[in-house]
Formats: structure tokens, C-alpha cells, sequence
């Protein structure tokens, strides 16, 4: 990180983070808060070792790694941002096809388990179908590897495709609150194609969500249209890979109760955007892409059991398989 983007950090925190000093003792500088939380954002260490690096009591370094987590949530509550305007949905759907040739493209779609310690007293609540312990990370990201929302905290033990519908996306979805786009022609074709969101296996295929074919009902067709899904789709994959890469976290299980991870892990996506949009040439200098994920505590969703779609849902995925192998048929470069 740049010292100019540590500096803007503290600034903004700083009002928040700043203590008086006490008869017993001089508080800890908003400066030491800031600079022990990406301390341990960035490399993962236990509190027990960060306190040889700071002049500061485990006890303190958890403190202060909490209210600066609370703080960056607060400070940083513009760098994502749903968008609840047809405007803003259609720029997103804009940059993905101009950038990945699936159009009319809302965001794609994807969670992680993040792994947390045993919590006292919590039985199986959030061990999940591995046998971890985790709380679920739920993303929808932009062409830009950028978070446009996460939601974070649901126990490992509720199952994969059933985590989305405890999500506030979903709530406002359910209650035609997303303000998602009326059908738009695609190029090449004057026939409207409802804006969808892009998904994995994890998912349900819906009028709104689209994911690909199984593998095991694959004509040519069909496997274009799931490399066309997947090609778009990557961006979330991406924006997982660089979390990995970047905040060491995720390299292994978070010991802290449920709850405060969860603060972590969000923490840790809203600085993600920070940095992409402030300094994304030396955030992104480094090869995030050899990380190995099974070397992470940032684990995939199971795939959901096979469900029944409705007839809508089917036709619509069906609608874009056809434009993809016709009026839409990608022209390879050698680059692709």
C-alpha cells in the first residue's frame, strides 16, 4: 500500500479510532490502530505473534483490530454500493458485454466458505459440508473484479444453494426492489432478452439467474453457451482469487467468534474496492493468479443438488444459447 493511501485510511478513521489518554496510561494512536489491523489483514499472523511487532497486549491488538475493522465499514460504505437504479444496472450490463461479450449481464454471482475456529458452545451450527467450521461470504461482482455486493455471516451449515436466499440481495429481489431493467435487444437481434445475473452450479437456474448446462447434457451448443457463462463469469473468481492473494486472512481459519470475522471478511472486501480504484496497478502488481486455493481457508460452494427450473427459467437460458451460437457467435482472437 501506498503511504499516500495509508495516510487517506487515517485520515478518515481517525475520528473515530482516536482515544484520550488516562491517568493510568497514554492511548493507543489511531496511526498504531490502523497500522496493526492491515498488519494482520495482509499477512493472516495470530495476536500472538503480531504483539512482538507492536508495543501493544493481545488483548489490545483484538480490540483495536475490531474497531478499526467497524471503522473501515464505515468510512468506506460508498466503495460498495448496490445498484438500485436501472441506470446503474444497465453501465454494469454495458461494461460486461463490452468487456466479455455476454450482454445484458447484471453481475455474476458466487460464495465461499471462510474459515473460522470452532465457537464455544456452537455444536455443528457452522460446520459445513467438509466438516469446517465457516461462515459464508456471498459476492456479486462487477467486469471490474469489483464488489458491487457481499453479504457475510451465515453459518457453514445451511446449505450452499439455499445461502442466497438469507442474503438482503435476495430480500430485494423477492420484493421487485432492484429496480433490474425491463428486456433489452441484444446486437445483432431485435428480440428483448431479460438482464440476468450469472451463476455457477451453487445456484438455481432462474429467470434472472442463469448458470450453465451439467456437463453431462452437453451438445456443442450448449457447451458454447457455458464457456460464453464461464468466460463472464471468471470476474468473481478473479475478485476471490486476488482476496486470497492479498489479505492472508484467507490463508487460514480466522480466530475470532463468528460475528467479529464476519466484520473481518467484509473489512477486507471494502478495502479490496479501496485499492482497485486507488491504486490498482501496484494492488494488482503481483501475480494473484498462481495462488493456490487449496493452500486457502477461502473454500468453493458445494454444487447444488439437481432442482427443478421452471419452464421460463429454461427457455430464457435456452433464448441465449441459441443468440450465442448464432446472432451472437463469439469471433475468436488469438488473445481468447
Amino acid at each position: 500500500m501506498k503511504e499516500a493511501c495509508f495516510d487517506d485510511l487515517l485520515e478518515m478513521v481517525k475520528p473515530y479510532l482516536t482515544k484520550k489518554d488516562t491517568i493510568m496510561r497514554k492511548a493507543i494512536s489511531a496511526e498504531e490502530r490502523l497500522a496493526v489491523t492491515l498488519r494482520y489483514l495482509a499477512t493472516g499472523r495470530n495476536i500472538q505473534d503480531l504483539k512482538f511487532s507492536v508495543i501493544m497486549s493481545p488483548a489490545a491488538i483484538s480490540k483495536a483490530i475490531m474497531d478499526t475493522c467497524q471503522a473501515l465499514l464505515y468510512v468506506l460504505q460508498s466503495y460498495i454500493k448496490m445498484p438500485m437504479t436501472e441506470e446503474d444496472w444497465k453501465e454494469i450490463a454495458s461494461d460486461f458485454g463490452e468487456t466479455y461479450q455476454f450482454w445484458n449481464c447484471l453481475g455474476a454471482l458466487d460464495g465461499k466458505h471462510v474459515a473460522v475456529q470452532k465457537p464455544a458452545h456452537s455444536g455443528a451450527l457452522y460446520r459445513n459440508y467438509k466438516g469446517h467450521f465457516s461462515i459464508v461470504l456471498m459476492a456479486l461482482v462487477n467486469s471490474k473484479k469489483q464488489f458491487i455486493m457481499i453479504d457475510v455471516g451465515a453459518n457453514g451449515r445451511i446449505s450452499d444453494g439455499g445461502v442466497l436466499f438469507y442474503t438482503k440481495f435476495w430480500e430485494l429481489y423477492q420484493r421487485s426492489d432492484l429496480n433490474i431493467p425491463d428486456p433489452a435487444p441484444l446486437p445483432n437481434i431485435e428480440e428483448p432478452f431479460p438482464y440476468v445475473f450469472i451463476s455457477d452450479e451453487a445456484f438455481a437456474l432462474g429467470k434472472h439467474l442463469m448458470k450453465p448446462y451439467p456437463q453431462n447434457a452437453c451438445n456443442n451448443e450448449r457447451k458454447t453457451f457455458n464457456y460464453r457463462l464461464s468466460r463472464a463469469r471468471s470476474v468473481v473468481e478473479g475478485a476471490f482469487g486476488i482476496l486470497r492473494s492479498k489479505f492472508g486472512i484467507f490463508h487460514k481459519a480466522i480466530c475470532f467468534e463468528p460475528k467479529k470475522a464476519a466484520t473481518i471478511v467484509a473489512a477486507s472486501c471494502y478495502l479490496h474496492n479501496y485499492l482497485m480504484k486507488t491504486q490498482p496497478r501496484l494492488y494488482l502488481a503481483s501475480n494473484w493468479r498462481i495462488t493456490n486455493a487449496d493452500n486457502t481457508a477461502l473454500r468453493d460452494l458445494e454444487p447444488a443438488s439437481i432442482r427443478n427450473s421452471t419452464s421460463d427459467a429454461k427457455t430464457i437460458r435456452e433464448k441465449f444459447c441459441h443468440y450465442f451460437n448464432n446472432e451472437g457467435k463469439f469471433h475468436f482472437r488469438k488473445s481468447d
